[in-house]
């Protein structure tokens, strides 16, 4: 438990927390609706929190012509209630109702659970940051409409060397892009684009036809009841990006969506917890939900993280020799409206560490605007990527122990020449050894999900290590 203020703030959260559910006990998922218009595919969702509000969060996801859509295709309306169940979590943390009604479609024992655990792992960091301790019994769920049945074989049968890469802006979809160049026809996905998105597909020399943009549009309602006090926090936004970005591969019939989530994404966020801001980026979320779309959807769309055999370390060596993208990628959540960094948060501090050991000085501080590893008002965000504080950012970063590897090999390449701040401070601190960083860049790990005819895209590159 956290001390002083901290704690009061958790009582205060845990009391409003018991006294939501027991003013606003149900949430109810009564609908969602799918039409066309001649480039869209327009998805609509009915919420209600009953007594206190009812929230209908849309989405439109671009279609092309290589294959027809249909809305009364049952794979399409068994993926757009799934992308509905995911988009629920982010209207039922509102006031996190005990007991969530299912009107529109029905779930075997088996997908009750798979949800349940989604929702609780996916909100982990939310009832942490909150101060919020639930029970077992957080949610029961239950479904009273139709099932959707289940599939009889794969939608796509046939399949292709199309492959959808979404795209966030950062270092990491860049090298997806880049790696897949050459082998594999490239298309991207973007989910609300802003500048670093479009940049890196104009950098990547993708052709506006291939490039699928889906909006996504949140209830005014739930914004309104946030700024009134209601409960917020971290939702699992990756396993929105899951279930959408196969909507849109399988409507342009694509077989292939290769995520960009590298191997350090499957560590905690909080030491000695499996509380983790990145729960929906881990291998455990990557399988669950190849697992789940394969029984219960099959789309024929195979869904898998080219980048999860390495980790972030490999993934900066690799995106330090991809200089067109120094000057347009962007990872910064705090400069993400003005598309810039803010060179003080914890992911902007995280990427310069991990990229200084391969860059020149010049180019991070180009980057970035200033040389953030001189900056002593940084010290606790630095503790807490170093594994100093047992919590590390609640920020999609990488492992302690690669930022220790990266500042071990910084501290090592200054040699006699003086070092700046936050390096003065980690020298003197007598840490134990770090990994040797290019083992870690050279590391293949076998837990992964690629398909064997992109495995080698990933060894090819590390024999250049």
């Amino acid at each position: 438990m956290r001390q002083g203020k901290a704690s009061d703030m958790d009582k205060h959260n845990q009391d409003l927390y018991c006294s939501l559910r027991a003013q606003y006990p149900e949430f109810v998922y009564s609908g969602y609706k799918l039409s066309l218009t001649q480039d869209t595919l327009e998805l609509d969702f009915e919420f209600s929190i009953t007594g206190l509000a009812k929230f209908t969060p849309h989405w439109s996801i671009a279609r092309g012509g290589e294959k027809q859509t249909d809305i009364n295709d049952i794979t399409l309306k068994r993926l757009a209630f799934s992308l509905g169940m995911v988009e629920l979590v982010s209207y039922w943390k509102i006031a996190c109702p005990p007991t969530v009604r299912i009107s529109c479609a029905g779930l075997d024992a088996r997908q009750t659970e798979w949800w349940k655990k989604l929702y609780k792992k996916g909100l982990g960091e939310f009832f942490y940051t909150n101060g919020i301790t639930p029970d077992d019994g957080f949610m029961t769920l239950v479904s009273e409409g139709e099932s959707l049945g289940l599939p009889s074989g794969p939608a796509l049968s046939t399949e292709n060397d199309k492959v959808l890469i979404p795209i966030g802006g950062g270092k990491d979809s860049a090298v997806t892009l880049e790696l897949l160049r050459g082998k594999a026809d490239r298309y991207c996905y973007i989910i609300n684009p802003r500048g670093a998105t479009l940049d890196t597909v104009r950098v990547g020399r993708i052709p506006d036809d291939r490039v699928i943009i889906a909006n996504r549009t949140l209830d005014r309602n739930m914004i309104e009841l946030n700024k009134q006090g209601f409960l917020n926090g971290h939702t699992p936004f990756s396993a929105l990006v899951a279930f959408s970005s196969v909507i849109a591969s399988y409507i342009r019939g694509i077989s292939f969506v290769a995520l960009s989530n590298e191997s350090s994404a499957n560590e905690s966020t909080v030491a000695g917890t499996d509380i983790n801001h990145q729960y929906s980026k881990s291998l455990e979320f990557e399988r669950d939900f190849i697992a789940y779309q394969k029984q219960y959807i099959d789309s024929g769309v195979s869904y898998f993280s080219l980048l999860r055999p390495i980790a972030e370390i490999s993934i900066a060596r690799i995106f330090a020799g991809l200089t067109e993208y120094h000057p347009i990628f962007r990872s910064c959540n705090a400069g993400s409206k003005q598309n810039v960094w803010c060179a003080a948060c914890p992911k902007c501090l995280f990427v310069y560490i991990i990229l200084s050991p391969f860059l020149d000085k010049s180019e991070t501080v180009r980057i970035f605007g200033r040389d953030m590893l001189d900056d002593i008002a940084l010290k606790p965000i630095f503790d807490k990527l170093t594994g100093i504080e047992p919590e590390k950012p609640f920020e999609c970063v990488g492992s302690r122990d690669e930022v220790n590897s990266a500042l071990s090999e910084l501290i090592r390449r200054y040699g006699d020449r003086p070092l700046p701040a936050l390096l003065r401070y980690y020298k003197s601190l007598n840490r134990p050894k770090a990994e040797d960083i290019g083992a870690l860049t050279r590391a293949f790990d076998t837990n992964n999900c690629v398909p064997q005819r992109f495995v080698g895209v990933i060894k090819d590159k590390l024999k250049n290590f």
